[in-house]
């Protein structure tokens, strides 16, 4: 099959089309075959998933569920082991990839490490980077990460390893925290707190305590 350019309207509509395909196994072949997405071995991608973005891939035993929207210039690097929920927005506009916006230096990527979670109903706007460390939870639903804006320059957005975000939080351009943090419901994050193990939350997120080394969570997710 010939495969779609990433500015063609045929594949916004073929994406459209794939994605209602009945089977798991007819989903990643057409997405294979039209737009030279790769699929790790064990890999699933569920009912009404979009996915139109400039590359995609994902690792082995990895699932992105049922009616996502991956749609955008960006590039998305999915890990191995890694579950992504419903209805989920990774997007970002088709005029950040022009050439004529170079000066803007929109990264244009998502990475998302081995064995992280992203729950169900959250908005990533991808202009920038956004990094998802292994082993972290994008818990609950409805929290919002954001890469671009008015005179924005500082614009990616980094979460370490094994961190644990409860809902409705929200990271604004350029924000990041370190590893092994918690943060708390409702937070948001507008600088860069790169100190791990670390409790944060409010608004503006700050360091509320130390995790202390004696502290045995883990947490804990199987595919199905």
């Amino acid at each position: 099959m010939k495969m779609l350019t990433p500015t063609s309207r045929l594949r916004t509509l073929m994406a459209l089309v794939v994605a209602w395909l009945p089977t798991n196994g007819l989903r990643k072949a057409f997405y294979k075959a039209l737009f030279g997405y790769s699929f790790g071995p064990g890999s699933g991608v569920g009912l009404g998933t979009v996915i139109t973005c400039a590359t995609f891939s994902i690792g082995a035993k990895t699932f992105v569920g049922r009616d996502n929207r991956f749609i955008g210039p960006f590039r998305a690097e999915i890990g191995d082991n890694v579950i992504i929920g419903r209805f989920n927005r990774f997007t970002a506009g088709a005029m950040a990839a022009d050439p004529s916006k170079a000066h803007m230096g929109y990264a244009l990527r998502l990475v998302v490490g081995d064995k992280a979670l992203i729950n169900d109903a959250h908005y990533f706007d991808v202009y920038g980077e956004i990094s998802i460390g292994a082993g972290t939870w994008v818990a609950g639903v409805d929290s919002q990460f954001w890469t671009h804006g008015a005179s924005v320059i500082d614009r990616d957005i980094h979460i370490g390893a094994g961190c644990y975000l409860g809902s409705a939080v929200r990271f604004a351009p350029g924000a990041a925290i370190g590893d092994n943090c918690i943060l708390g419901i409702g937070s948001v994050v507008v600088s860069r707190l790169t100190e791990s193990s670390s409790v944060l939350a409010g608004f503006p997120a700050r360091k509320l305590r130390d995790i202390d080394a004696t502290d045995d969570r883990q947490f804990v997710f199987e595919m199905q």
